[in-house]
């Protein structure tokens, strides 16, 4: 008796064990955090010394100025709402041109950011001449819910948004543009083909929300991907309603029928860049790729804004809207 009881205890406490640190997993990595709204003032990259080497200090002066440009940006912007199918409050700022256009472009955040990181892009596209939303995903900014859903849940929230738009403007022709999360958001929804959706620019997207998962568990906690892993994906598939495995940008870009510009950063070691040659790789259909040298993740704007936005244009006039 005394001897079936140590060996159920020896096999009991590791699958307790690993149910609770899958749970801390879920809760460091997918509960939303509070303050999140609060724009950062500074680059997190700040306190870093550029002083001796000059393209680093360049970044940080792209970066001081693009930030300062889009605070700007910010106050000539209105709150829009919707309620969503989860009946979720999801909130955003957008700004149409004084002119009328049917272009629009929505911007959309990465994980734990909201629309605050997403106003110098907001700005630029507008100067450009396009009408601008900028969504703040669930659990995230200002709008409703408690956990994050790391693109896939994302993805119907843009499909409402779109339809935001389409109430807005029945000629509506639109381009999702998202960065990091973001970029996973946008190749998700893009095996929708939501009418009046054009094309599609993912900077720095993953592959699948396994895939970056087993990433950061590898580089930030040290830990294999069996069995933490897999308890979190049982876990989330109950508690949050998605599977990590299925929710995969790879499999939903193979659907999409529209172009598609995929951008990354040379040095990305958060986003491996070998993730922006996958997905590359498996989108069959009108595409181009943009290595943004010397930058790390979710930064190739910061690095070099020209080039940054000449390669978004150029391929938005020669593929997109052409």
């Amino acid at each position: 008796m005394k001897k079936s009881i140590k060996i159920g205890a020896a096999v009991i406490a590791p699958i307790l064990l690993t149910r609770r640190v899958s749970l801390i997993f879920i809760k460091n990595i997918l509960a939303a955090v509070p303050d999140r709204n609060n724009p950062l003032t500074e680059s997190p990259a700040s306190a870093e010394d550029s002083s001796g080497d000059p393209s680093k200090a360049a970044y940080m002066e792209n970066r001081r100025k693009l930030r300062a440009m889009g605070r700007e940006f910010e106050q000539t912007m209105k709150d829009a709402s919707i309620t969503n199918h989860d009946g979720l409050k999801l909130c955003a700022k957008y700004r149409v041109q004084d002119e009328q256009t049917h272009n629009w472009i929505i911007s959309i955040h990465g994980y734990k950011d909201s629309h605050h990181f997403m106003l110098p892009y907001g700005a630029v596209f507008y100067k450009k001449g396009y009408n601008v939303l900028l969504p703040d995903n669930r659990a995230h900014g200002t709008s409703e819910g408690n956990y994050i859903g790391m693109g896939w849940l994302d993805k119907e929230d843009i499909a409402e948004w779109v339809q935001w738009v389409i109430e807005q403007d029945a000629d509506a022709r639109i381009i999702l543009h998202g960065i990091s999360m973001g970029g996973a958001t946008v190749m998700m929804t893009s095996g929708k083909n939501l009418e009046h959706v054009a094309g599609y620019i993912e900077d720095c997207g993953y592959t699948s929300v396994w895939d970056i998962f087993a990433c950061v568990m590898k580089r930030d906690y040290h830990l294999p991907a069996f069995p933490i892993l897999h308890t979190c994906r049982l876990i989330s598939i109950r508690k949050l309603g998605y599977d990590y495995v299925k929710a995969s940008a790879l499999t939903e870009l193979k659907k999409c029928n529209k172009p598609m510009l995929f951008i990354h950063g040379e040095k990305d070691d958060f986003v491996p860049t070998d993730m922006g040659h996958q997905v590359y790789e498996a989108f069959p259909g009108k595409k181009d790729l943009y290595i943004a040298k010397d930058a790390g993740h979710a930064n190739a704007m910061d690095f070099d804004p020209p080039a940054y936005f000449t390669k978004v244009f150029e391929f938005i006039d020669n593929s997109i809207l052409s």
